[in-house]
């Protein structure tokens, strides 16, 4: 009886009480990641130098290739001659189109000659009326004839006059198409030229990294044994490579200088002032997709929900547009077992790359 009373004395003591903190009273621990703007792609991508200007050459008429005076890697200035077709053959076409064309106003010259006499019978009324049609139909044809063989004489000779291909400019050979003996019709590929000057860098970059860039962001690029240099994006290709997820780009060389040779190797790095985005890690978002959010951790360091609007991916993360400002701390892991108004502790630690800590 004493024992039972002496119980109930100390649960009715408050101070004789054990007092269990509430689980908001607890710090949880978490990983997060202060936002701090940086470059969104870092690591250099790999190209080559190429000619601003490449022209493909081709013959403007149908003939056989005679002579392919050029190979890979020649230079060659300004009208030399780097490719002949057969000209024997093409003479030949000339001949017959001129004797066509001869027997074409003899024919025309004979109908004539008939119109005139048939009409003449039609005066002093031998001949009929139906006569003189006929004569002036057959004269009409003889006519029409006369100047389809004109037109094909006139483009045999065009067609001897382009059988020479000359150079439209100083350059170097990057191809050559062909070999001599093939037939080749109007417009078959016979060589590629590459101006000598104006030079720009190629090189494909992943799909989910365009994003990122804007047409006049800076480069810097190295190539092989030669000093830095800069460079400027000028365009990117519309579409991608077959069978690739990349694009391809172009930069404008800025002043290279004679190391940076058309087919040699680069090494290109964004300008880290050119893609200065804030990115978070795609794991720390909460909430529906069309709405993101984010546990940001505020005063007295207890969390809270922030709407951010999202921009690209670039790998696993994604670019935030608003809602986030350098210096921002928000949680990365553990994001689901959280709930608005809880303390949590000191950070554990940080992940993620791209500039942010």
């Amino acid at each position: 009886m004493r024992f039972g009373l002496l119980i109930l004395a100390a649960l009715a003591n408050p101070a004789c009480a054990e007092t269990e903190p509430t689980s908001a009273e607890i710090a949880r621990p978490v990983v997060s990641e202060i936002i701090t703007p940086g470059s969104a792609q870092s690591r250099p991508f790999t190209g080559k130098v190429e000619a601003q200007m490449t022209t493909t050459l081709a013959f403007l008429t149908l003939g056989r290739v005679a002579t392919l005076a050029v190979a890979t890697g020649d230079r060659v200035t300004q009208g030399t001659v780097m490719a002949t077709l057969d000209q024997v053959s093409l003479d030949e076409d000339v001949s017959i189109a001129q004797a066509a064309l001869q027997g074409a106003q003899a024919r025309g010259l004979f109908a004539a000659q008939s119109f005139e006499r048939v009409k003449a019978l039609v005066k002093r009324g031998v001949a009929s009326v139906a006569q003189r049609e006929q004569a002036q139909a057959a004269l009409d044809t003889a006519n029409a004839a006369i100047v389809a063989a004109e037109a094909d004489m006139a483009r045999a000779k065009d067609a001897a006059g382009y059988s020479v291909l000359t150079a439209p400019m100083d350059g170097v050979v990057t191809a050559t198409l062909v070999d001599p003996g093939t037939v080749v019709s109007v417009g078959t590929p016979i060589l590629t030229l590459a101006g000598l000057t104006g030079r720009e860098a190629v090189l494909d970059v992943p799909t989910e990294t365009l994003s990122l860039m804007h047409i006049g962001d800076g480069f810097t690029i190295t190539g092989r044994g030669s000093a830095p240099i800069s460079g400027q994006l000028e365009r990117i290709d519309p579409s991608a490579g077959t069978g690739t997820r990349s694009r391809r780009i172009h930069l404008t060389l800025v002043d290279p200088p004679p190391t940076y040779r058309l087919g040699s190797l680069i090494s290109a790095q964004p300008a880290a002032q050119s893609l200065s985005v804030i990115t978070i890690p795609q794991k720390a978002l909460v909430g529906r997709q069309d709405a993101p959010q984010v546990w940001r951790v505020g005063a007295g360091r207890k969390v809270g929900l922030v709407a951010v609007t999202l921009g690209d991916a670039v790998d696993d993360r994604v670019i935030v547009t608003s809602g986030l400002t350098a210096g921002d701390e928000i949680v990365v892991r553990g994001v689901t077992s959280l709930i608005a108004g809880q303390t949590v502790g000191a950070a554990i630690g940080s992940t993620g790359d791209m500039g942010a800590n």
